[in-house]
């Protein structure tokens, strides 16, 4: 059942009453970004939403509308729906971004506006039901890269929580709330003619305008029942009472004089969100349903059409609510049955979330059950599977969901990628209680084996992977001979896991490979995909970075095309790769390949009821996450963004405490501390080191999360504070620098032993021992220059910059001349990304030779070109279909590269170099 009402606004009545003050209003403020109308139901936030929309597409504005609905707190459907709705409304932006999916599409559908001359409203009606913070933080990513073309209208039954002080200072924000939705007393005298109440004096009008203080919807109330009272004075005398017993009273009033039959058709629909003629006809049994429908939206009774054709529609939530109630109240049996039958009827329409809604409301809960699992497979293949699988199942009476293992199983494993795992824990001891104390059923054995296995999968996710090792080894002997393929290879995904983490790198790639192997035999596409990932991974962390992006892009393009966008897999296999490009230096391939695999907020967020987590539900593993918030943070870094970049680390460390994934905290705590001080900020990185002291004294000196996986990562960020410190203990850091380099070079870490020479280049270079430190940045370079590293040496920048430059000249010293040589290129490359040129001194902060045209990228040439035309940040952004984060980070690297400050400067250098 395509849900097409989805994005259709309520079409307005044949006799409905514009209210130009307020349309004038939200044209008063010129310079709106957003229009926030917020006010209880009734008020016509929905209507003057629609009749500004419709005023607009006269004015040739591109609109689009969404109504939205609980299931849209899911982000990335939200986010889908965002860009179904822009695609509709101007489809330039649709056919130049079909490559793109995610906020990367969303991104380049903005760019791709600003250029145009048109502009673009989008309508959100309902706002009040999404309650997840990340979507809000997604609106408000929206509000910060959309340009000045594109204005959001919110309709809300509370107060929209996004973040617009700054936008209110600027006067980018209009806001109407219920004092101005209410009608003024001429207003409602002519709304109530309009809608049908008759001639009113003005004694009768100013009783109904006081009683109802304006509010619309009382007053068409009003109208309705004047039609059929017999005594209008006595019906106006007696009209009185609150707001909520101005409805029940009005509506009892209307619905007394409706024909019996047309009362309880609409007591009956009134109890779904939506319903059609063939859905009254075939579900309920409702024969004459399309002359009822006729005769409801003849006599203005709140009947809302939700699509063009006229098929789907509702009530005024006002008026459903009472007629819901009211049926229950009454007829608590026939109002079961009657979500029953649509419960089947949504069911063969392919509606499935709501066919399981109507079966819990229609107490059928087995029925809900069997429904939840022939929707497993399918779901569990996507991104917001195991939320939708999870947010289904805690509706279920807990006592049936006992009585399904498979599903019980299910429950677990969407809890623990839920990252709930306290949650996923008490129920696998539960089961296991269940399956060890009861009498013998069929089918236990292989129930007890798959809840073995999500004991280990639990560990591994806990981030306790030397225990999901040795449960994992247990498990092979005990299960091996028997087990499906699937489950073998997930014990050797396991046991290579633990192996990663403790950089025992040849057992965790032949683990992987055994894993890979038993996928095949399963024909489980995903997880081979999944082990071919990590393998990736490995290469990375051993410094090949070229090999790694050239394999995780081509599995990236597999994955969309074979499993869709949204898929999983593709959304790990992104992150991955956004990890590699980063590497690389691709920052834009890196940001879209980011952008298309997960929405990450930029402020810490934690559940209001404790549970859960603050980390992006339903991803993945501890090294998924921090690949995640790594790159993303250090994109915004190089794009000028470095308060944006602590953010989203701020909400990392958030999340990862909430999860208690104490070595996810505690890395990105260590990235923090980086941070920090290239903004010079030294007691800010030196309040960070004191939150790792704290996460340690937590954790206790043997406490999860303290093993030599991060130690070197925390390790160098202690010392880089040590270094910008003016620590007096030289011995103990060179000593700790040596350990820890001996340590990365054992391990085969060579992107980490790049690291740490550049930290001992920086240590040598600031104790005037240029041999020692030419001596370190020419190995750094030289393992760089096998694998494509960069961002590992640019990122030490700007302590390392001058060393690098003055590497020509170090290397061509006449006793080095036999020594391995840094290519050319591969310098330039560092160099460019360091923000600097070739042929500068040592001591040089900032050289000032001219560049040779390599030096600069086809991007910066292509970027100077645009610029040479005098287009503004945000035009040179639309033209290249980046963010304007982007532009500045490419007009940063040309400035350095051409020792100029500005831009005028920068197309002058370039036109006597002969690059424009």
């Amino acid at each position: 059942m395509q849900n097409e009402s989805k994005f259709h606004p309520p079409a307005l009545p044949a006799r409905f009453f514009p209210v130009p003050r307020l349309h004038e209003r939200i044209a008063a403020v010129t310079a709106a970004r957003i229009v926030c109308l917020t006010a209880p139901a009734g008020f016509g936030k929905s209507t003057t939403m629609a009749q500004q929309l419709a005023a607009l597409a006269a004015r040739a504005v591109g609109t689009c509308w969404i109504n939205l609905d609980e299931a849209d707190n899911d982000v990335e459907r939200f986010l889908d729906h965002m860009t179904a709705a822009l695609a509709a409304a101007h489809a330039p932006a649709a056919s130049a971004t079909a490559h793109a999916t995610g906020r990367a599409q969303l991104l380049a559908m903005c760019n791709r506006l600003a250029h145009q001359s048109c502009d673009v409203a989008l309508f959100f009606d309902d706002y009040h039901v999404i309650t997840n913070p990340a979507v809000h933080e997604l609106m408000d990513w929206v509000l910060a890269v959309s340009p000045v073309q594109l204005t959001l209208y919110i309709g809300s039954r509370s107060r929209i929580p996004l973040k617009l002080s700054r936008l209110r200072l600027c006067g980018g924000v209009a806001d109407l709330g219920a004092a101005d939705l209410s009608l003024t007393r001429d207003e409602a005298c002519a709304f109530m003619g309009v809608v049908g109440a008759g001639t009113l004096d003005a004694a009768h009008g100013g009783v109904l305008y006081e009683r109802t203080e304006g509010w619309a919807a009382g007053l068409q109330l009003a109208a309705i029942a004047l039609q059929n009272a017999g005594d209008r004075e006595r019906f106006i005398r007696d009209f009185s009472g609150s707001a909520h017993d101005i409805a029940s009273y009005l509506m009892n009033a209307v619905l007394a004089r409706l024909p019996p039959h047309v009362d309880q058709f609409m007591s009956r629909t009134a109890l779904f969100d939506r319903f059609s003629s063939s859905f009254c006809q075939d579900a309920l049994a409702l024969r004459d349903a399309p002359e009822l429908i006729d005769w409801i939206g003849a006599h203005n009774l709140f009947l809302i059409p939700l699509d063009r054709r006229g098929q789907w529609f509702r009530y005024h939530h006002l008026l459903s609510d009472h007629l819901r109630k009211r049926y229950l109240d009454t007829d608590a049996g026939a109002a079961r049955a009657d979500y029953r039958a649509a419960s089947h009827w949504c069911e063969r329409a392919g509606a499935n979330d709501e066919a399981i809604r109507y079966a819990l409301a229609g107490d059928d809960s087995t029925r809900a059950i069997d429904l939840i699992a022939g929707c497993v497979d399918e779901l569990i293949r996507g991104r917001a599977g195991f939320d939708t699988l999870l947010r289904w199942m805690s509706a279920v009476p807990y006592r049936l969901l006992t009585q399904r293992v498979q599903l019980r199983l299910t429950f677990i494993r969407s809890s623990i990628w839920n990252n709930r795992f306290e949650q996923a824990e008490n129920a696998l001891a539960e089961l296991e209680y269940d399956l060890g104390s009861g009498p013998p059923v069929p089918g236990a054995a292989a129930a007890l084996c798959s809840m073995e296995m999500l004991w280990c999968l639990l560990y591994a996710f806990q981030d306790k992977t030397a225990l999901a090792a040795s449960r994992s080894r247990a498990w092979l002997v005990r299960w091996g001979p028997s087990a499906p393929p699937s489950d073998i290879a997930r014990a050797h995904i396991a046991i290579g896991y633990s192996a990663f983490v403790a950089h025992d790198y040849a057992v965790a790639e032949q683990s992987y490979q055994s894993a890979e192997t038993f996928y095949a035999a399963a024909d489980f596409y995903s997880g081979v995909v999944w082990t071919e990932r990590f393998i990736s991974i490995i290469r990375l962390e051993q410094g090949q970075a070229r090999e790694a992006e050239r394999v995780l892009a081509a599995l990236y393009l597999t994955n969309r095309a074979r499993l869709g966008a949204d898929s999983m897999v593709a959304s790990h296999t992104g992150v991955h790769l956004a990890q590699a490009a980063y590497e690389l230096n691709k920052i834009d391939a890196a940001d879209a390949a980011l952008d298309s695999a997960l929405t990450i907020p930029t402020d810490p967020v934690l559940p209001a009821d404790g549970e859960g987590s603050a980390l992006p539900s339903g991803f993945g593993l501890l090294e998924d996450y921090m690949a995640a918030y790594l790159t993303r943070a250090r994109l915004l870094c190089v794009q000028g963004q470095a308060g944006a970049a602590d953010a989203v680390l701020a909400n990392g460390v958030a999340g990862a405490l909430q999860c208690k994934q104490l070595r996810l905290a505690r890395i990105l705590m260590a990235e923090r501390i980086r941070l920090a001080l290239l903004r010079d900020d030294v007691a800010l990185a030196a309040s960070h080191e004191s939150a790792l002291d704290a996460i340690d004294a937590a954790a206790g000196p043997a406490g999860h999360g303290r093993g030599e996986a991060e130690e070197v990562a925390v390790g160098i960020a202690r010392i880089r504070l040590r270094l910008a410190q003016g620590a007096s203990d030289a011995d103990a850091i060179a000593a700790r620098l040596q350990e820890l380099t001996a340590r990365a070079r054992l391990q085969g870490r060579m992107r980490m032993l790049v690291k740490l020479l550049c930290l001992q280049a920086r240590y040598h270079g600031g104790r005037a021992e240029h041999e020692e430190a030419g001596a370190a940045i020419h190995e750094a370079l030289l393992i760089g220059d096998e694998g494509g590293l960069c961002r590992s040496i640019a990122d030490e920048a700007p302590h390392v910059r001058a060393i690098v430059a003055g590497h020509g000249a170090w290397q061509s010293q006449s006793h080095r001349r036999d020594a391995r040589l840094v290519t050319p290129d591969y310098l330039a490359q560092v160099l460019a990304a360091c923000g600097t040129a070739a042929g500068a001194a040592p001591d040089q902060a900032a050289p000032a030779a001219a560049p040779e045209a390599h030096a600069l990228s086809p991007r910066e040439v292509q970027v100077l070109k645009l610029a040479e035309r005098g287009l503004a940040n945000r035009e040179l952004a639309a033209q290249l279909f980046v963010s304007e984060g982007t532009v500045k980070w490419h007009l940063h690297n040309i400035f350095a590269k051409l020792a100029v400050r500005n831009r005028s400067s920068a197309v002058a250098r370039a036109r006597s170099l002969n690059l424009l």
